[in-house]
Protein backbone atom coordinates (compact mmCIF):
# COMPACT_ATOMS: atom_id res chain seq x y z
CA UNK A 1 0.00 0.00 0.00
CA UNK A 2 3.00 1.97 0.85
CA UNK A 3 4.16 2.03 -2.73
CA UNK A 4 0.62 2.90 -4.55
CA UNK A 5 0.52 6.00 -2.46
CA UNK A 6 3.93 6.62 -3.25
CA UNK A 7 2.91 6.61 -6.90
CA UNK A 8 -0.36 8.29 -6.94
CA UNK A 9 1.24 11.30 -5.30
CA UNK A 10 3.74 11.43 -8.06
CA UNK A 11 1.18 11.60 -10.46
CA UNK A 12 -2.15 12.83 -8.69
CA UNK A 13 -0.46 16.05 -6.61
CA UNK A 14 -0.38 19.66 -6.11
CA UNK A 15 1.81 22.11 -5.40
CA UNK A 16 0.89 24.46 -2.48
CA UNK A 17 4.13 26.34 -1.48
CA UNK A 18 6.73 27.17 -4.15
CA UNK A 19 9.31 29.73 -2.61
CA UNK A 20 13.06 30.41 -1.47
CA UNK A 21 12.50 30.52 2.36
CA UNK A 22 13.56 27.35 4.02
CA UNK A 23 12.16 28.76 7.50
CA UNK A 24 8.86 29.28 5.36
CA UNK A 25 9.16 25.47 4.18
CA UNK A 26 10.31 24.38 7.67
CA UNK A 27 7.38 25.69 8.92
CA UNK A 28 4.99 24.02 5.93
CA UNK A 29 6.06 20.52 6.57
CA UNK A 30 6.27 20.80 10.08
CA UNK A 31 2.11 21.72 10.05
CA UNK A 32 1.61 19.15 7.13
CA UNK A 33 3.27 15.95 9.41
CA UNK A 34 1.38 17.51 12.44
CA UNK A 35 -2.17 17.20 10.71
CA UNK A 36 -1.37 13.86 8.75
CA UNK A 37 -1.01 14.89 5.32
CA UNK A 38 1.48 13.42 3.56
CA UNK A 39 4.06 15.43 1.28
CA UNK A 40 6.30 15.70 -1.06
CA UNK A 41 9.43 18.41 -1.07
CA UNK A 42 11.27 19.01 -3.98
CA UNK A 43 14.65 20.98 -4.09
CA UNK A 44 15.61 22.86 -7.47
CA UNK A 45 19.36 24.40 -7.51
CA UNK A 46 19.19 27.25 -10.30
CA UNK A 47 22.77 27.27 -10.37
CA UNK A 48 24.94 24.29 -10.46
CA UNK A 49 28.16 23.62 -7.74
CA UNK A 50 30.41 24.50 -10.01
CA UNK A 51 28.98 27.85 -11.01
CA UNK A 52 28.63 29.26 -7.98
CA UNK A 53 32.30 31.02 -7.96
CA UNK A 54 31.52 31.69 -12.16
CA UNK A 55 30.90 34.77 -13.94
CA UNK A 56 27.39 33.18 -15.05
CA UNK A 57 26.09 33.80 -11.40
CA UNK A 58 27.58 37.47 -11.66
CA UNK A 59 24.10 39.38 -10.51
CA UNK A 60 22.58 36.66 -9.42
CA UNK A 61 20.43 37.14 -5.67
CA UNK A 62 22.15 33.76 -3.76
CA UNK A 63 18.69 34.36 -1.51
CA UNK A 64 17.17 32.83 -4.84
CA UNK A 65 19.71 29.88 -5.30
CA UNK A 66 17.52 27.02 -4.18
CA UNK A 67 13.76 26.75 -4.76
CA UNK A 68 11.70 24.92 -2.82
CA UNK A 69 8.30 22.94 -3.92
CA UNK A 70 6.17 21.32 -1.54
CA UNK A 71 3.16 19.20 -3.30
CA UNK A 72 0.20 17.03 -1.57
CA UNK A 73 -2.29 14.43 -2.84
CA UNK A 74 -4.78 15.86 -4.86
CA UNK A 75 -7.46 14.93 -1.97
CA UNK A 76 -5.65 16.57 0.45
CA UNK A 77 -5.25 19.90 -1.62
CA UNK A 78 -7.72 22.22 -0.09
CA UNK A 79 -6.68 21.57 3.48
CA UNK A 80 -3.13 21.56 2.46
CA UNK A 81 -3.39 24.83 1.17
CA UNK A 82 -5.59 26.63 4.33
CA UNK A 83 -2.40 25.21 6.49
CA UNK A 84 0.06 27.18 4.42
CA UNK A 85 -1.70 29.71 3.66
CA UNK A 86 -2.19 30.17 7.78
CA UNK A 87 1.36 29.92 8.26
CA UNK A 88 2.51 32.06 5.69
CA UNK A 89 -0.02 34.39 7.06
CA UNK A 90 1.41 34.13 10.77
CA UNK A 91 4.97 34.40 9.63
CA UNK A 92 4.13 37.67 7.72
CA UNK A 93 2.70 39.16 10.53
CA UNK A 94 5.35 38.94 12.76
CA UNK A 95 7.57 40.81 10.20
Amino acid sequence: MFLLDKIMLLFNNQDVYIGYSIDEVTKIISVLTENNIKYKHKVVKLLRSDERFSLRRAGVNMNYDTQHIVSVKQSDNEQAKYLVNKVLHSLNSKK
